[in-house]
């Protein structure tokens, strides 16, 4: 077959040869045997389904013109029919008869041959299908003129259609012919001036009556698109039998259905035989052709029902251009006769052409007045809907001069599915390494929640460490450890909108309930110093926790009302391949989010190093210390690794999930879980009970009996106690003081002189209900003592 078009191309340019050789010695269109009666040609290819009612549109045309040619120019209008087999051969047929002009040729293939000798012959001519960008050449095609905008527009419209759909790759079948490689060339140019990538551009010869592409040249057009990891196709194919035998192939391949989009231009956009529900979700674009206005709905009618319509009731938007097509070269031939000029004349007849502007079937037509080229065209966005149908549904229009896109109704993409496929081969995560991330999660939730039944169990036991917001600490790690169940199953937008509010929350109710119960821990002792009572409540404590996740749910709110996060296909470290992630449009939200946390941190090492010299019982500076020291490090790693991995979402979210496993249970572990280990193991009765482990070991002294020295103290004993012992440690010696278990040692100090210092280390490590004091010290303190608890009674409350 190949050899065959070798020896018809060169029988063309033999040909084509000889007649370029007479035009220059002289060779001139013949005169017309009666110039009153008007000839115009019609070329398109005879064996084309849609020539009935092409050639139809333009017998219709010339019937509204008749009357008006003869009544007042006394002319008569004849359309000849020419069966466009031979593009030499035809074209010579016509300018020698001769006529006035030529609807036609129908394709850019034929046009780009036959405008050639139209050209040397001063014959003008109108294509109502051709859009090959070579054809605005006025150099080559003086004469030419078409109604169909031509592939530079029709490619703009398709980029249009691209970047509104966020693609940036995109790969191009064509047909190997002149319409086909016109339009790819069109469409790498446009899209890498745009910044859209072009990954391949397979050709493949078109199907005619006595060829067909063997199985071969179909699976290296595919290997290549398998190879670039092909989404996004344009199919530029010259006839729907094309597009057909290509989508046949890419049904066998894996390339129709969801995740696959293919575009098809005007050449497959007239297709009627798309009954396979697969083809279902196919975009196309074709010029508009005034649908939705009644002067469209009459002709249509018009064409289908009286004009050999052999396909029930299908209708070829090409027939638009051909009637709009034939309605220009009458109206310029009319201009020329109105003005007193030649008919005959084809200069005449062009400049006429291209002074017009009228409105036609397919909208405002008017011509480029040095190409000849279709002015304001703009394309439908045509969608194959209906498969039972087997045809295009238009559901909006493009302007490829603004790139506006208006829909009437939502895009269909394959699949069927509304949701804007990806331009990427989009991967799914590693099950087994989901697994396993998921398992180990649910061992961390589980400690959590055991060291939270321990808490409930034996609330008495951690009443001053206020159980209560104990148990804050613990849902708000439960709420962050949740957070790691969102990053695991496939993307969606609740579960990507979920993952910030559980961490966000969790982070703020466990840090912030820490911080605050440390506070006030500190604000209580730092007074006591001064030798003042002050009350902190519990309800004044969750009053703050319940500010800091206030300001935690406001920002998160601004968020996801501004700037929600949206599952998306996101390119990956792998070529031509992405991943669907959580993103927002800016990454501004997720650095507010990560860094105003910092300040909890900062907050944290201030109180830290307050409450380092507090009672053992109620001091969690150590805890905290290595809770911050553990969250640092974790936030640190963790962030320098997401930025150098950002392009790689599985090791994202490994890291993702290890450092909130470690910020969440670590935390929980080194607040907790050596008080808890003590309880189960049996090691210590009471975890509020100050000095009583040491006392049951038989610290005591003289005037201690063993029940004194034993038991655990009161909440009054306590609160007293825990000022003056927050003392000891800077305390070396006191005056006048002697050994004792009066109970109301710790506020016995009333200021004055600098704190006494003990001088012997035996003295300053004994616990200070040991210590007694001369009696008028003690007079004082018990007066003062009186006088504060009628105005304030400890309770766990204060604690």
């Amino acid at each position: 077959m190949k050899i065959e078009n070798i020896f018809k191309n060169l029988t063309i340019l033999l040909v084509f040869g000889l007649l370029i050789s007479k035009i220059n010695a002289g060779v001139v269109k013949p005169a017309p045997a009666n110039p009153n009666a008007l000839v115009l040609g019609f070329m398109s290819p005879y064996f084309d389904p849609e020539y009935i009612q092409y050639s139809g549109a333009a017998e219709y045309a010339i019937s509204q013109y008749n009357e008006t040619f003869k009544t007042k120019y006394g002319k008569t209008i004849t359309l000849y029919k020419f069966e466009d087999g031979n593009d030499i051969i035809d074209s010579l047929n016509l300018v020698t008869m001769p006529v006035n002009g030529i609807v036609g040729p129908a394709y850019s293939g034929t046009s780009s041959t036959a405008c050639l000798v139209f050209g040397a012959f001063s014959v003008p001519s109108i294509s109502f299908y051709a859009t090959g960008a070579s054809l605005s050449n006025s150099g080559s095609y003086p004469f030419f003129q078409r109604v169909m905008p031509d592939d530079r527009l029709q490619v703009r419209a398709i980029i249009s259609l691209l970047k509104k759909n966020g693609w940036s790759r995109v790969s191009c079948v064509h047909t190997n012919e002149d319409y086909g490689n016109g339009g790819a060339d069109q469409l790498v140019q446009q899209s890498n001036a745009q910044g859209i990538t072009v990954n391949t551009n397979q050709a493949i010869n078109p199907i005619d009556s006595t060829y067909t592409p063997p199985q071969s040249d179909y699976d290296i057009v595919f290997d290549n698109l398998i190879a670039a990891k092909a989404r996004v196709i344009v199919l530029y194919a010259l006839f729907p039998p094309d597009c057909l035998s290509i989508w046949n192939q890419a049904k066998k391949r894996g390339f129709l259905g969801e995740g696959f989009t293919w575009i098809v231009t005007d050449g497959c956009a007239e297709l009627t035989g798309g009954n396979d529900e697969d083809l279902a979700g196919i975009l196309a674009t074709f010029p508009s052709y005034g649908l939705g206005t009644q002067k469209y709905a009459n002709f249509e009618k018009t064409i289908v029902t009286d004009y050999n319509n052999h396909s029930g009731d299908a209708f070829y938007k090409g027939a638009s251009f051909s009637y709009d097509a034939t309605i220009a070269m009458l109206m310029g031939i009319e201009a020329v006769l109105a003005n007193g000029g030649d008919p005959w004349d084809g200069e005449q007849v062009k400049t006429q052409l291209r002074s017009l502007k009228f409105q036609g079937i397919t909208g405002t037509v008017a011509f480029d007045k040095e190409t000849g080229d279709r002015l304001y065209g703009e394309f439908a966005l045509l969608n194959l809907i209906n498969s039972t149908k087997g045809s295009f549904d238009p559901i909006g229009s493009i302007n490829p001069e603004s790139g506006d896109i208006a829909l009437s109704r939502d895009i269909l993409y394959s699949g069927p599915t509304f949701k804007v496929p990806s331009d990427y081969q989009v991967i799914v995560f590693d099950r087994t390494l989901n697994i396993v991330l998921g398992v180990i999660t649910g061992i961390c939730v589980l400690i959590v929640i055991g060291i939270g039944l321990v808490i409930v169990l034996q609330w008495r036991k951690f009443r001053y460490s206020s159980p209560l917001f104990c148990m804050f600490i613990i849902i708000g790690a439960l709420m962050g450890l949740a957070s790691v169940f969102t990053l695991l199953p496939t993307p969606t937008t609740p579960l990507c909108s979920s993952f910030p509010w559980l961490l966000g929350l969790g982070y703020v109710i466990v840090f912030g309930t820490l911080f605050t119960k440390t506070w006030r821990t500190w604000r209580l002792f730092s007074n006591a110093r001064k030798f003042k009572i002050i009350r902190i409540s519990n309800q004044y404590i969750i009053t703050l926790v319940g500010a800091f996740v206030l300001l935690e749910s406001i920002f998160m709110i601004l968020w996801t009302a501004i700037d929600r996060q949206l599952p998306l296909a996101v390119p990956i470290f792998k070529a031509g391949e992405a991943q669907l992630q959580c993103t927002s449009d800016s990454e501004a939200w997720w650095y507010v989010f990560v860094f105003y946390k910092v300040f909890y941190i900062l907050f944290g090492v201030f109180l830290a190093f307050k409450t380092r010299n507090v009672v053992d019982s109620l001091n969690e500076s150590k805890p905290i210390t290595l809770a911050l020291y553990n969250l640092t490090f974790v936030m640190v790693v963790a962030i320098a690794l997401g930025f150098i991995l950002r392009d790689n979402p599985i090791a994202i979210i490994v890291i993702q999930t290890i450092a909130i496993l470690l910020g969440f249970t670590v935390t929980v572990s080194v607040l907790f879980l050596p008080k808890v280990w003590m309880i189960i193991s049996g090691q210590q009765h009471s975890m509020d009970s100050i000095g009583t482990s040491m006392d049951s070991m038989g610290r005591s002294n003289g005037n201690t009996t063993e029940a004194e020295s034993t038991r655990g103290y009161t909440n009054k004993d306590y609160n007293n106690q825990s000022v003056g012992r927050s003392f000891s440690a800077h305390a070396t010696g006191f005056k006048d003081v002697a050994p004792s278990n009066h109970p109301q040692l710790g506020i016995v100090y009333t200021g004055g002189d600098s704190f006494p210092r003990v001088g012997s280390q035996t003295a300053a490590s004994r616990s200070e209900a040991e210590i007694n004091v001369s009696q008028d010290v003690l007079a004082k303190a018990n007066k003062k003592n009186e006088s504060n608890e009628s105005s304030s009674t400890p309770s766990e409350n204060n604690i």
